[in-house]
Protein backbone atom coordinates (compact mmCIF):
# COMPACT_ATOMS: atom_id res chain seq x y z
CA UNK A 1 0.00 0.00 0.00
CA UNK A 2 1.30 3.33 -1.25
CA UNK A 3 2.56 5.70 1.77
CA UNK A 4 1.46 9.11 2.23
CA UNK A 5 4.52 11.74 1.10
CA UNK A 6 3.07 14.56 1.82
CA UNK A 7 2.97 18.00 -0.09
CA UNK A 8 5.48 17.58 -2.53
CA UNK A 9 8.68 15.16 -2.99
CA UNK A 10 11.48 16.37 -4.48
CA UNK A 11 14.19 13.40 -6.25
CA UNK A 12 17.39 14.22 -6.19
CA UNK A 13 19.40 15.36 -3.19
CA UNK A 14 22.37 16.87 -4.75
CA UNK A 15 22.76 21.05 -4.33
CA UNK A 16 19.65 21.96 -6.57
CA UNK A 17 17.40 19.26 -4.93
CA UNK A 18 18.35 19.71 -1.42
CA UNK A 19 17.63 24.16 -1.96
CA UNK A 20 14.07 22.65 -3.62
CA UNK A 21 13.41 20.83 -0.60
CA UNK A 22 14.26 23.90 2.01
CA UNK A 23 12.70 26.23 0.09
CA UNK A 24 9.47 24.39 -0.26
CA UNK A 25 9.73 23.08 3.92
CA UNK A 26 10.66 27.08 4.59
CA UNK A 27 7.06 28.16 2.85
CA UNK A 28 4.94 25.60 5.32
CA UNK A 29 4.98 22.38 2.82
CA UNK A 30 5.26 19.00 4.10
CA UNK A 31 8.40 17.68 2.04
CA UNK A 32 10.00 14.04 1.46
CA UNK A 33 13.62 14.41 -0.25
CA UNK A 34 14.62 11.09 -2.04
CA UNK A 35 18.24 10.30 -3.03
CA UNK A 36 20.24 7.44 -2.45
CA UNK A 37 22.86 9.44 -0.56
CA UNK A 38 25.65 8.90 -2.47
CA UNK A 39 27.60 11.77 -1.92
CA UNK A 40 30.70 11.73 -4.41
CA UNK A 41 28.49 10.84 -7.37
CA UNK A 42 26.89 14.42 -7.17
CA UNK A 43 27.92 17.00 -9.40
CA UNK A 44 28.30 19.08 -6.82
CA UNK A 45 30.51 17.02 -4.48
CA UNK A 46 33.03 17.74 -7.22
CA UNK A 47 33.48 21.45 -9.39
CA UNK A 48 35.68 24.12 -7.81
CA UNK A 49 33.51 25.15 -5.39
CA UNK A 50 32.46 28.83 -7.31
CA UNK A 51 29.36 30.98 -6.63
CA UNK A 52 29.52 32.88 -9.66
CA UNK A 53 28.25 36.15 -10.78
CA UNK A 54 30.08 36.00 -13.68
CA UNK A 55 28.92 32.90 -15.37
CA UNK A 56 27.08 34.05 -17.95
CA UNK A 57 27.99 32.21 -21.11
CA UNK A 58 27.15 28.67 -22.13
CA UNK A 59 29.98 25.80 -23.39
CA UNK A 60 28.42 26.66 -26.76
CA UNK A 61 29.51 30.72 -28.56
CA UNK A 62 31.19 31.48 -31.61
CA UNK A 63 34.28 30.04 -30.70
CA UNK A 64 33.29 26.61 -31.68
CA UNK A 65 33.48 27.29 -35.04
CA UNK A 66 37.28 28.34 -34.34
CA UNK A 67 38.18 25.04 -32.47
CA UNK A 68 35.94 22.95 -33.92
CA UNK A 69 39.00 20.55 -35.86
CA UNK A 70 40.40 20.13 -32.60
CA UNK A 71 37.54 19.22 -30.68
CA UNK A 72 37.16 16.48 -33.29
CA UNK A 73 40.05 14.83 -33.36
CA UNK A 74 40.38 15.10 -29.67
CA UNK A 75 43.14 17.49 -30.00
CA UNK A 76 41.87 19.99 -27.23
CA UNK A 77 42.30 19.36 -23.59
CA UNK A 78 38.62 21.19 -22.92
CA UNK A 79 36.85 18.53 -24.77
CA UNK A 80 37.13 14.99 -24.95
CA UNK A 81 34.54 13.11 -27.08
CA UNK A 82 33.63 9.59 -26.60
CA UNK A 83 33.02 9.05 -30.45
CA UNK A 84 31.04 5.46 -29.86
CA UNK A 85 28.50 7.07 -27.43
CA UNK A 86 28.16 10.12 -29.25
CA UNK A 87 25.04 8.87 -31.89
CA UNK A 88 22.72 8.85 -28.48
CA UNK A 89 23.19 12.59 -28.41
CA UNK A 90 22.81 13.49 -31.88
CA UNK A 91 19.80 16.06 -30.85
CA UNK A 92 21.86 17.59 -28.20
CA UNK A 93 24.62 17.98 -30.79
CA UNK A 94 22.64 19.50 -33.29
CA UNK A 95 21.28 21.74 -31.17
CA UNK A 96 24.43 22.63 -29.43
CA UNK A 97 26.03 23.50 -32.83
CA UNK A 98 22.83 25.95 -33.93
CA UNK A 99 23.38 27.97 -30.64
CA UNK A 100 27.22 28.48 -31.50
CA UNK A 101 26.67 31.82 -32.36
CA UNK A 102 26.85 35.82 -31.10
CA UNK A 103 22.94 36.23 -30.75
CA UNK A 104 22.25 33.07 -29.27
CA UNK A 105 25.55 33.49 -26.42
CA UNK A 106 23.59 37.29 -25.92
CA UNK A 107 20.38 35.97 -24.94
CA UNK A 108 21.55 32.84 -22.89
CA UNK A 109 23.22 35.19 -21.09
CA UNK A 110 20.74 37.44 -20.15
CA UNK A 111 18.71 34.63 -18.75
CA UNK A 112 21.34 33.68 -16.76
CA UNK A 113 21.85 37.19 -15.34
CA UNK A 114 18.58 36.47 -13.69
CA UNK A 115 20.14 33.42 -11.61
CA UNK A 116 23.96 34.29 -11.16
CA UNK A 117 22.85 38.11 -9.97
CA UNK A 118 21.13 36.44 -7.22
CA UNK A 119 23.35 33.68 -6.08
CA UNK A 120 25.61 34.84 -3.62
CA UNK A 121 22.35 36.08 -1.18
CA UNK A 122 20.34 33.08 -2.23
CA UNK A 123 23.22 30.40 -0.68
CA UNK A 124 23.79 33.46 2.52
CA UNK A 125 20.32 32.62 3.05
CA UNK A 126 20.52 29.10 3.77
CA UNK A 127 24.14 28.54 4.89
CA UNK A 128 23.88 30.97 7.94
CA UNK A 129 20.84 29.06 9.57
CA UNK A 130 22.71 25.85 8.63
CA UNK A 131 25.99 27.06 10.44
CA UNK A 132 27.84 26.95 7.26
CA UNK A 133 28.69 30.26 6.25
CA UNK A 134 32.56 29.58 7.31
CA UNK A 135 32.62 27.46 4.39
CA UNK A 136 31.96 30.41 1.77
CA UNK A 137 34.57 33.47 1.13
CA UNK A 138 33.94 36.37 -1.64
CA UNK A 139 37.66 36.73 -2.08
CA UNK A 140 36.66 36.83 -5.87
CA UNK A 141 38.08 34.19 -8.76
CA UNK A 142 40.85 35.10 -11.43
CA UNK A 143 40.62 34.10 -14.93
CA UNK A 144 44.05 34.30 -16.23
CA UNK A 145 45.08 35.06 -19.76
CA UNK A 146 48.87 33.43 -21.29
CA UNK A 147 48.71 35.97 -24.24
CA UNK A 148 47.54 39.01 -24.95
CA UNK A 149 45.91 37.59 -27.96
CA UNK A 150 44.07 35.17 -25.68
CA UNK A 151 42.97 38.15 -23.70
CA UNK A 152 41.41 39.86 -26.56
CA UNK A 153 39.71 37.01 -28.17
CA UNK A 154 37.71 36.97 -24.64
CA UNK A 155 36.56 40.84 -25.04
CA UNK A 156 33.23 40.29 -25.77
CA UNK A 157 32.37 38.78 -22.60
CA UNK A 158 34.03 41.83 -20.57
CA UNK A 159 31.51 43.77 -22.85
CA UNK A 160 28.62 41.48 -21.49
CA UNK A 161 29.64 41.37 -18.03
CA UNK A 162 29.55 45.40 -18.63
CA UNK A 163 25.95 45.32 -20.10
CA UNK A 164 24.32 43.35 -17.10
CA UNK A 165 26.30 44.93 -14.68
CA UNK A 166 28.93 42.27 -13.39
CA UNK A 167 32.36 43.81 -11.80
CA UNK A 168 35.57 42.84 -13.27
CA UNK A 169 39.47 44.38 -12.75
CA UNK A 170 41.93 43.56 -15.29
CA UNK A 171 44.99 43.14 -13.62
CA UNK A 172 48.49 42.34 -15.34
CA UNK A 173 52.35 43.21 -14.21
CA UNK A 174 53.20 43.23 -10.57
CA UNK A 175 49.85 43.88 -9.25
CA UNK A 176 49.72 40.16 -10.99
CA UNK A 177 51.80 38.59 -8.85
CA UNK A 178 50.64 40.56 -5.62
CA UNK A 179 47.25 39.65 -5.67
CA UNK A 180 48.51 35.51 -6.35
CA UNK A 181 51.66 35.51 -4.90
CA UNK A 182 51.93 31.67 -5.19
CA UNK A 183 52.17 31.71 -9.84
CA UNK A 184 54.50 30.31 -11.00
CA UNK A 185 53.83 30.61 -14.88
CA UNK A 186 53.75 34.39 -16.17
CA UNK A 187 50.60 35.08 -17.89
CA UNK A 188 50.14 38.27 -19.85
CA UNK A 189 46.60 39.49 -18.48
CA UNK A 190 43.94 38.43 -15.30
CA UNK A 191 40.92 39.30 -15.17
CA UNK A 192 39.57 39.29 -11.17
CA UNK A 193 35.96 38.95 -10.57
CA UNK A 194 35.33 40.05 -7.12
CA UNK A 195 31.75 39.14 -6.59
CA UNK A 196 32.37 35.29 -7.31
CA UNK A 197 32.47 33.33 -3.84
CA UNK A 198 34.20 30.04 -3.14
CA UNK A 199 33.24 27.28 -0.98
CA UNK A 200 36.07 25.50 0.43
CA UNK A 201 34.42 22.37 0.48
CA UNK A 202 31.43 22.24 -1.78
CA UNK A 203 30.41 18.28 -0.58
CA UNK A 204 30.31 19.77 3.50
CA UNK A 205 28.13 22.20 2.03
CA UNK A 206 25.40 20.29 0.66
CA UNK A 207 25.62 18.05 3.63
CA UNK A 208 25.14 20.93 6.08
CA UNK A 209 22.00 21.93 4.11
CA UNK A 210 20.85 18.55 4.53
CA UNK A 211 21.00 18.69 7.84
CA UNK A 212 19.27 21.56 8.19
CA UNK A 213 16.42 20.29 6.50
CA UNK A 214 16.08 17.35 8.67
CA UNK A 215 16.34 19.81 11.55
CA UNK A 216 13.44 21.63 10.32
CA UNK A 217 11.61 18.25 10.08
CA UNK A 218 11.98 16.99 6.68
CA UNK A 219 12.26 13.36 5.69
CA UNK A 220 15.20 11.80 3.41
CA UNK A 221 14.61 8.39 1.85
CA UNK A 222 17.59 7.41 0.54
CA UNK A 223 16.62 5.02 -1.77
CA UNK A 224 16.90 5.28 -5.56
CA UNK A 225 13.33 5.96 -7.21
CA UNK A 226 12.41 3.38 -9.59
CA UNK A 227 9.32 4.76 -11.56
CA UNK A 228 7.77 7.87 -10.81
CA UNK A 229 4.21 8.01 -12.25
CA UNK A 230 0.81 10.50 -12.02
CA UNK A 231 -2.10 8.27 -10.49
CA UNK A 232 -5.45 10.73 -10.35
CA UNK A 233 -4.59 13.67 -8.77
CA UNK A 234 -1.51 12.76 -7.28
CA UNK A 235 2.29 11.34 -7.86
CA UNK A 236 3.75 8.01 -7.22
CA UNK A 237 6.98 6.97 -6.57
CA UNK A 238 8.36 3.58 -6.29
CA UNK A 239 11.29 3.18 -4.31
CA UNK A 240 12.41 -0.75 -3.26
CA UNK A 241 9.25 -1.94 -3.71
CA UNK A 242 7.24 0.83 -1.49
CA UNK A 243 5.24 3.64 -2.94
CA UNK A 244 5.26 7.35 -1.23
CA UNK A 245 2.68 9.60 -3.03
CA UNK A 246 2.89 13.23 -3.16
CA UNK A 247 0.36 15.85 -4.60
CA UNK A 248 3.18 17.53 -5.97
CA UNK A 249 6.95 15.91 -7.63
CA UNK A 250 9.92 18.59 -8.32
CA UNK A 251 12.50 16.53 -10.54
CA UNK A 252 16.09 17.70 -9.36
CA UNK A 253 18.17 14.38 -10.33
CA UNK A 254 20.67 16.24 -12.21
CA UNK A 255 22.35 14.03 -14.93
CA UNK A 256 19.82 11.22 -13.87
CA UNK A 257 16.79 13.35 -14.39
CA UNK A 258 16.71 12.15 -18.46
CA UNK A 259 15.79 8.89 -17.72
CA UNK A 260 12.56 9.85 -15.90
CA UNK A 261 11.66 12.68 -18.56
CA UNK A 262 11.77 10.05 -21.15
CA UNK A 263 9.59 7.26 -19.29
CA UNK A 264 6.94 10.42 -18.87
CA UNK A 265 6.88 10.95 -23.07
CA UNK A 266 9.21 14.24 -23.15
CA UNK A 267 12.09 13.71 -25.36
CA UNK A 268 14.49 16.51 -24.40
CA UNK A 269 18.25 17.07 -26.11
CA UNK A 270 19.65 16.66 -22.83
CA UNK A 271 24.04 15.19 -22.35
CA UNK A 272 25.50 14.17 -19.49
CA UNK A 273 29.31 16.30 -19.44
CA UNK A 274 31.51 14.59 -17.33
CA UNK A 275 34.49 15.82 -15.50
CA UNK A 276 37.17 15.11 -13.02
CA UNK A 277 39.23 16.52 -10.29
CA UNK A 278 42.28 15.59 -7.59
CA UNK A 279 43.64 17.31 -4.72
CA UNK A 280 47.66 17.85 -4.30
CA UNK A 281 49.20 18.93 -1.45
CA UNK A 282 49.97 22.56 -1.71
CA UNK A 283 54.14 22.91 -2.35
CA UNK A 284 55.87 25.32 -0.55
CA UNK A 285 55.80 28.85 -1.06
CA UNK A 286 52.75 31.61 -0.63
CA UNK A 287 49.16 29.52 -0.47
CA UNK A 288 46.92 29.60 -3.27
CA UNK A 289 44.43 32.67 -2.27
CA UNK A 290 40.95 32.25 -4.54
CA UNK A 291 39.76 29.68 -7.18
CA UNK A 292 41.80 30.15 -10.34
CA UNK A 293 41.31 29.94 -14.34
CA UNK A 294 44.35 29.36 -16.50
CA UNK A 295 42.06 29.67 -19.67
CA UNK A 296 45.51 28.49 -21.68
CA UNK A 297 45.55 25.37 -19.72
CA UNK A 298 41.61 24.62 -19.60
CA UNK A 299 41.62 23.60 -16.21
CA UNK A 300 40.87 25.40 -12.62
CA UNK A 301 42.64 25.34 -9.71
CA UNK A 302 40.98 25.96 -6.01
CA UNK A 303 41.66 25.77 -2.42
CA UNK A 304 39.91 23.11 -0.89
CA UNK A 305 39.75 21.99 2.79
CA UNK A 306 41.36 18.61 1.21
CA UNK A 307 44.18 20.22 -0.63
CA UNK A 308 44.59 22.50 -4.05
CA UNK A 309 41.89 20.76 -6.23
CA UNK A 310 42.40 20.72 -9.92
CA UNK A 311 39.38 20.24 -11.95
CA UNK A 312 39.65 18.89 -15.76
CA UNK A 313 37.61 20.12 -18.94
CA UNK A 314 34.86 18.17 -20.23
CA UNK A 315 34.14 14.82 -21.41
CA UNK A 316 31.07 13.79 -23.65
CA UNK A 317 30.18 9.86 -22.65
CA UNK A 318 27.35 8.24 -21.16
CA UNK A 319 26.71 8.26 -17.23
CA UNK A 320 28.04 4.64 -17.39
CA UNK A 321 31.31 4.83 -19.36
CA UNK A 322 34.40 3.61 -17.70
CA UNK A 323 36.55 6.29 -16.60
CA UNK A 324 39.42 8.41 -18.50
CA UNK A 325 41.92 9.98 -16.66
CA UNK A 326 43.67 11.49 -19.83
CA UNK A 327 41.94 15.02 -19.11
CA UNK A 328 42.63 15.29 -16.01
CA UNK A 329 46.27 14.16 -16.25
CA UNK A 330 46.98 16.85 -18.43
CA UNK A 331 45.26 19.11 -16.07
CA UNK A 332 47.85 18.33 -13.15
CA UNK A 333 51.00 18.31 -15.45
CA UNK A 334 49.66 22.26 -16.93
CA UNK A 335 48.78 22.83 -13.17
CA UNK A 336 52.00 22.15 -11.98
CA UNK A 337 53.73 24.51 -14.07
CA UNK A 338 51.27 27.22 -12.74
CA UNK A 339 51.56 26.48 -8.82
CA UNK A 340 53.94 25.01 -6.35
CA UNK A 341 52.14 21.70 -6.24
CA UNK A 342 52.81 18.36 -3.94
CA UNK A 343 51.83 14.72 -3.99
CA UNK A 344 48.11 13.62 -5.03
CA UNK A 345 45.94 13.90 -1.85
CA UNK A 346 43.73 11.21 -3.40
CA UNK A 347 43.91 7.73 -3.98
CA UNK A 348 42.23 7.89 -7.52
CA UNK A 349 41.12 11.06 -9.30
CA UNK A 350 36.96 11.91 -8.27
CA UNK A 351 34.80 11.49 -11.47
CA UNK A 352 31.09 13.32 -12.12
CA UNK A 353 28.71 14.38 -14.29
CA UNK A 354 26.86 17.43 -15.09
CA UNK A 355 23.54 17.69 -16.81
CA UNK A 356 23.97 19.80 -19.83
CA UNK A 357 21.46 21.68 -22.58
CA UNK A 358 22.44 22.47 -25.95
CA UNK A 359 21.71 25.96 -25.18
CA UNK A 360 23.59 26.33 -22.09
CA UNK A 361 20.31 27.05 -19.76
CA UNK A 362 18.67 25.06 -17.03
CA UNK A 363 14.98 23.59 -17.13
CA UNK A 364 13.13 25.25 -14.42
CA UNK A 365 9.29 25.49 -13.64
CA UNK A 366 6.17 23.27 -14.58
CA UNK A 367 6.30 20.43 -16.75
CA UNK A 368 4.54 20.95 -19.78
CA UNK A 369 2.13 18.26 -20.16
CA UNK A 370 1.82 17.18 -16.84
CA UNK A 371 0.38 18.92 -13.86
CA UNK A 372 2.09 19.44 -10.76
CA UNK A 373 5.11 18.12 -11.85
CA UNK A 374 7.86 21.00 -11.68
CA UNK A 375 11.42 20.31 -13.85
CA UNK A 376 15.04 21.44 -11.95
CA UNK A 377 17.40 20.20 -14.02
CA UNK A 378 20.25 21.38 -16.60
CA UNK A 379 22.26 23.65 -14.72
CA UNK A 380 25.80 22.27 -16.43
CA UNK A 381 28.93 23.66 -14.88
CA UNK A 382 26.92 26.23 -12.74
CA UNK A 383 24.76 23.88 -10.48
CA UNK A 384 26.79 24.71 -7.14
CA UNK A 385 26.10 28.41 -7.93
CA UNK A 386 22.39 28.46 -8.78
CA UNK A 387 21.40 25.19 -6.81
CA UNK A 388 19.57 27.80 -3.70
CA UNK A 389 17.91 30.66 -6.44
CA UNK A 390 16.76 28.09 -8.23
CA UNK A 391 14.74 26.58 -5.24
CA UNK A 392 13.67 29.76 -4.58
CA UNK A 393 11.48 29.86 -7.56
CA UNK A 394 10.57 26.20 -7.40
CA UNK A 395 9.16 27.06 -3.59
CA UNK A 396 7.12 29.83 -5.19
CA UNK A 397 6.12 27.75 -7.77
CA UNK A 398 4.72 24.91 -5.63
CA UNK A 399 2.44 27.25 -3.82
CA UNK A 400 0.89 28.67 -7.14
CA UNK A 401 3.04 31.49 -6.64
CA UNK A 402 4.71 33.55 -9.86
CA UNK A 403 8.56 33.21 -9.67
CA UNK A 404 10.52 36.18 -8.18
CA UNK A 405 11.82 36.94 -12.02
CA UNK A 406 10.67 36.12 -15.34
CA UNK A 407 11.39 32.03 -16.45
CA UNK A 408 10.48 31.99 -19.97
CA UNK A 409 13.66 31.53 -20.83
CA UNK A 410 14.16 28.14 -18.53
CA UNK A 411 10.70 26.46 -19.26
CA UNK A 412 10.99 23.21 -20.80
CA UNK A 413 8.51 24.03 -24.11
CA UNK A 414 11.35 25.74 -25.77
CA UNK A 415 12.54 21.93 -26.49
Amino acid sequence: MAQSAGDALVVGGGIVGISCALSAQERGLDVLLCDPGEARRRASYGNAGCISRSSLFPMSGPGLWRNLPKYLLNRDPGLRLRYRKLPRIAPWIAAFMKAANMRALRRAATALDRLTSRAFDAHMHLANPADAAGLIKRQGMLRLYRTEASFHKAAHEREILLEHGAKFEVIEGDALHELEPALKRPFAKGVLYPETGSVSDPGALVEAYRKLFIERGGRIAQLTVEELRPEGDEWVARLAGDEFRARQVVLAAGGWSHAFTRALGYRFPLAVERGYHLHLAPGEGPPLNRPIHDSGGYHMLAPMRQGVRVTSGVELAPLTAPPDTSQIDAAVREARGTLALGAPLDNEPWMGARPSTPDGLPVIGEAPRHRRLFFAFGHGHIGLSNGPITGQVIGDLLLGRAAPFDIAPFSAARF
